[in-house]
């Protein structure tokens, strides 16, 4: 863990953070002594989440800005509020998601092109106003794209999911590579499933992904723990811990890496 202060007088703009990873790391960076500004599509939502951060860390500590990432106005829109209102930017978290599943032959184009939607053109302009920013400003930055360890481990009845995830991770390590000369480092972060407060978890999809596997949806996070090395489910806060070095002066030297943090998953070492 950082110390307390480590992000002071830094800006993290974080995508999807009303909730789930996101709010644990807008909550964690704002700990470490940053503003933050928090983007997600539901304005109750998000207003709690900033209220939130605010009790724990001071009045006005967090920005909570409505946005669409799939949106290219509304993107450009968010980070022109950002550096108006908190003067500059130095970190984006890139992490806002939603899921789609069921069968290969019943996924219907619209759901198939939604999941591209978020996951790739909503990652492409986030991480594009990043930059644009970040070169104007002459500093560097750091991204940090919240992934999933299904961008490199396959799953029956989420191939939309599954290929958008896959489009993230190589989109940052291209980002990696194009970028280093400008000083700003691209990481990902490869979550196993993620439970916690997160707004994937709907009874449906629980239900969905207990019926696959054979087991009761209540029983769900102990039947995932099978799934890995360490028989562990990841908390959001722990995600958060792992996004928040790889945003840090201690990660100074790591650009384009894939980090998993999944209890070993059996299925999605990282080769």
């Amino acid at each position: 863990m950082g110390s307390e202060g480590e992000f002071a007088g830094r800006v993290v703009l974080v995508t999807g953070g009303s909730s789930g990873i996101g709010l644990a790391a807008a909550r964690r960076f704002a700990e470490a002594g940053a503003r933050v500004a928090i983007l997600a599509r539901g304005e109750e939502r998000l207003r709690r989440a900033a209220e939130e951060i605010d009790s724990r860390c001071g009045k006005g500590t967090a920005l909570p800005l409505v946005c669409d990432v799939t949106h290219e106005a509304a993107v450009i829109q968010a980070f022109g509020d950002t550096l108006e209102r908190l003067g500059r930017l130095d970190v984006v978290v890139s992490n806002a998601g939603s899921i789609r599943f069921g069968p290969m032959e019943e996924l219907t184009l619209a759901a198939f092109q939604e999941m591209l939607d978020v996951h790739c053109t909503g990652y492409f302009l986030v991480a594009r106003e990043a930059v644009r920013v970040f070169k104007r400003q002459g500093q560097g930055g750091n991204i940090v794209f919240v992934v999933s360890d299904n961008a490199i481990r396959p799953s029956r009845g989420l191939l939309a999911y599954c290929v958008a995830k896959a489009g993230e991770l190589h989109m940052a390590r291209c980002l990696a590579e194009e970028c280093g000369s400008l000083g700003i480092r691209v990481n990902s972060v490869l979550p196993g499933a993620v439970f916690g407060d997160s707004a994937l978890w709907t009874p449906e999809f629980r239900a969905n992904r207990a019926a696959r596997h054979g087991f009761d949806p209540a029983r769900l996070e102990e039947e995932y723990k099978k799934n890995n090395a360490l028989g562990v489910v990841i908390d959001p806060q722990e995600v958060a811990e792992l996004i928040l070095f790889l945003a840090s002066d201690r990660a100074a030297k790591i650009t384009g890496a894939a980090v998993s943090l999944d209890g070993g998953g059996t299925a999605s070492y990282v080769r």
